[in-house]
């Protein structure tokens, strides 16, 4: 789960976001590409003078959660059977651990 209050949850339009372990289809670090300017969202964006992106936003034909300064630093969850098609959030800490802990568990959790 990610909980948001404040200011952090009015910029992002989210109080939270729970995402159950069954519900992700895959995990990596980084995106190659981020919505542009032009994507219809609801929360914050920079472009196209920065690479933030944080709230919802409807990209490529699908509804996606973003919460991040730099992309390439962000955890990128693949989702089937949820709200959101993807979720990309930048850790505080280094992005490979987390991802890594999140592959071992829905690993786990897979026959």
């Amino acid at each position: 789960m990610l909980g948001y209050s404040g200011l952090a949850a009015a910029v992002r339009v989210r109080g939270e976001v729970r995402v159950p372990y069954e519900q992700i289809r895959s995990v990596s670090v980084g995106l190659d590409e981020v919505p542009s300017t032009l994507a219809f969202r609801v929360g914050l964006s920079t472009a196209p003078l920065g690479a933030t992106r944080k709230g919802q936003f409807w990209w490529a034909g699908k509804r996606v959660f973003l919460d991040f300064e730099d992309p390439d630093r962000a955890v990128v969850l693949e989702l089937k059977a949820h709200p959101f098609a993807r979720i990309a959030v930048q850790p505080d800490t280094d992005p490979e651990p987390l991802a890594a802990q999140i592959r071992e568990r829905i690993s786990a959790d897979r026959p």
